[in-house]
């Protein structure tokens, strides 16, 4: 393939997630009503589990591979967290503040369409499934790490943890959702690409890059350990063609919003996190086209 031809893929995925978050982001800026709360709540409650659902239950591969990404999206956040613990103390920097963003990368807002653009379908169900193994991980673990404490009604909470299971246990027993579920739920999952999108601008508008020199250290420690850590994922594991392109840009991905959702609701240094996501996004759309030439 030319190098014309690879620049133009490569501006097909990034130019339609660049778009959808610029309209959220201009939206709030121009000060036109948008209800986040509702928002916000409808796509954790109602679009992801849907999404998460539909896309597993229209799943057309083995549960070995089902598996491989299961352990793989687990591996990779897992290593990113125990690998950044020593930096993280070295530098003196808070666990409790930046551990989480450095485990839970953005998966959902940024992962999965770029996954989609990049992958077509098949890639959009297997970023889902790296998604929803980090999305149980991240209501769990997250609230934990930021309120230093774990809570099992949180978890309890969790609708994204019931599709996963429901799912899983339909495609291990053959079951098939009746067509009116099917429908709905890819209906209701289709509204989540868009709506985290629009949410990641808005969010992105009302951020501030404070501690700059700090917070553009740890994005691009984030970043670039989370690609090393995808690299050699996908390497030991032998992964090969689509799989090893979704699992190395979920791994790659800038910090989670909700690791800011969740430090300011527990009120942990929510600034410095608001930092982390802002400069690691930035950075993140500046390396995309970087990013894309290696996994297409």
């Amino acid at each position: 393939m030319s190098s014309l031809a690879v620049l133009a893929d490569t501006f097909g995925v990034i130019a339609p997630v660049l778009i959808v978050a610029a309209i959220g982001f201009g939206w709030r800026r121009a000060g036109l009503p948008y209800d986040n709360a509702f928002i916000t709540t409808f796509a954790i409650n109602v679009s992801s589990p849907c999404l998460v659902f539909s896309a597993l239950t229209r799943l057309h591969i083995s549960g070995a591979v089902m598996g491989d990404m299961a352990v793989a999206a687990a591996v990779c956040m897992g290593l990113a967290g125990l690998l950044s613990v020593p930096i993280l103390l070295a530098a003196r920097l808070s666990l409790r503040v930046y551990l989480p963003a450095m485990s839970f990368p953005n998966a959902g807002n940024l992962g999965l369409p770029v996954c989609l653009f990049a992958f077509g379908d098949e890639g959009l169900s297997l970023a889902v499934l790296f998604f929803a193994v980090m999305s149980v991980s991240q209501f769990t673990l997250g609230p934990a790490l930021a309120a230093g404490r774990f809570s099992l009604g949180q978890m309890i909470r969790t609708p994204v943890v019931y599709a996963v299971a429901l799912a899983v246990t339909m495609q291990m027993t053959g079951i098939t959702a009746p067509q009116w579920v099917a429908n709905s739920t890819t209906l209701l999952g289709n509204c989540a690409v868009p709506l985290m999108l629009l949410s990641l601008g808005v969010a992105l508008s009302s951020l501030r890059l404070t501690g700059a020199l700090r917070a553009l250290s740890v994005s691009a420690l984030r970043l670039g350990l989370g690609f090393a850590i995808g690299w050699m994922v996908v390497s030991v594991m032998g992964l090969t063609g689509i799989m090893r392109g979704v699992v190395l840009v979920q791994s790659s991905m800038p910090v989670a919003v909700f690791n800011y959702l969740w430090a300011l609701r527990y009120d942990n240094a929510p600034e410095e996190v608001a930092a982390l996501v802002l400069g690691s996004t930035l950075m993140a759309f500046f390396g995309l086209p970087i990013l894309l030439a290696v996994v297409m």
